[in-house]
């Protein structure tokens, strides 16, 4: 059978959240669809690859689409510059005005414990968000592996201001729940996975999320490149089980 070459032609996935499997996480979605005035904290919390940046990223598009001024971080990989300046130029964005609807999201914010300036740049982000008016809607959310309890940031008052956001941990999903994540990816990049081939899949292979949405990049690339339909004998051949 003819190959052709594979070209980067799929758009990134874009979380959103209409394409988020909120599972047992239905109260924490709606909250972060709301649009509450005043300022409200959210210290999103779970097992790698259960969601959180998946939320915070889609709380951000929704923030747009309100025409709120909005920022994602991921400390993780902010390698461009330091955690505390790319902190302070979300400040900066912010202003002195009070009247400036805004969702921050800062991401894996473990990195920042232990970083004196980082730590104060991120207390005077929280700051800088409660301080606006009652009637403005302002959101800081926060993720992390476990839960504020659990963690302690070397700035006293931080530590305290985190630990009084609402809090919410999110529930890893079962297999019926990741069945329909590989689902939603695999129609996003146009084409049906079948009801076997997913049975198949989760009944022989690794059952880590973050595995299984590696493995379907490359089943992705295999029915692109042999120019066939995603089934359980071309699972087989490119994953090896």
């Amino acid at each position: 059978m003819s190959e052709q070459a594979v070209l980067p032609i799929d758009a990134p996935h874009q979380p959103t959240f209409a394409n988020f499997v909120v599972g047992d996480n239905a109260e924490l979605c709606a909250s972060l669809k709301g649009q509450a005035q005043g300022f409200f904290g959210y210290w999103v919390c779970g097992e790698d690859v259960c969601g959180k940046t998946h939320l915070l990223r889609a709380t951000c598009l929704n923030a747009v689409e309100g025409g709120h001024m909005h920022a994602y971080m991921d400390c993780k990989t902010q390698a461009s510059e330091p955690l505390a300046e790319g902190l302070w130029k979300i400040i900066d964005t912010l202003g002195d005005g009070q009247d400036l609807a805004a969702t921050i999201a800062i991401d894996h914010v473990e990195e920042i414990m232990g970083q004196g300036i980082a730590e104060e740049a991120l207390m005077a982000l929280y700051n800088s968000l409660n301080d606006a008016r009652s009637d403005v809607p302002r959101r800081l959310l926060v993720a992390h592996r476990q839960p504020a309890s659990a963690v302690s940031f070397t700035l006293a008052d931080l530590n305290s201001r985190l630990r009084a956001m609402a809090h919410h941990q999110l529930a890893p999903l079962n297999d019926a729940e990741k069945t329909q994540v590989l689902r939603i990816r695999a129609e996003q990049r146009g084409y049906h996975m079948s009801e076997s081939v997913v049975e198949y899949w989760l009944r022989r292979g690794p059952r880590g999320l973050d595995q299984l949405l590696a493995d379907l990049e490359r089943l992705d690339a295999a029915t692109l490149q042999h120019k066939r339909l995603l089934t359980v004998p071309l699972l087989k051949s490119v994953l090896g089980y």
